[in-house]
């Protein structure tokens, strides 16, 4: 059981927390020191891997931007490096592991 749902369950089996007594919050206190943290979704070593393929996707992306830049496409090239850059923040925003990441995607 994961630290959220522990104290989820301490909640709702306690009520309303603006009445609970001294001993209650010391408990819930205690419980949120001592059950173990939710794990992120993602190792670092993921995360790395992740990032890595941003970065390839960047390189595509900016490689037909070039390509469509100097057949004169400007628009369509805009566009293709905007995705380009997107990719880059992406994978800037994985290499410091899932919390970043997941933020950086929610635009948190």
């Amino acid at each position: 059981m994961t630290l959220t749902l522990i104290l989820d369950l301490f909640r709702d089996q306690h009520g309303d927390p603006t009445r609970w007594s001294t001993a209650d919050i010391d408990s819930y206190l205690v419980i949120g020191e001592v059950a173990p943290p939710i794990p992120p979704l993602y190792s670092y070593a993921e995360m790395q891997a992740v990032a890595a393929d941003w970065t390839r996707t960047a390189e595509r992306k900016q490689s037909v931007a070039d390509r469509l830049m100097a057949e004169g496409h400007e628009t369509a090239a805009g566009i293709w490096a905007r995705g380009a850059r997107e990719a880059r923040e992406y994978a800037a925003a994985a290499r410091y592991g899932y919390p970043h990441y997941e933020a950086v995607l929610n635009g948190w």
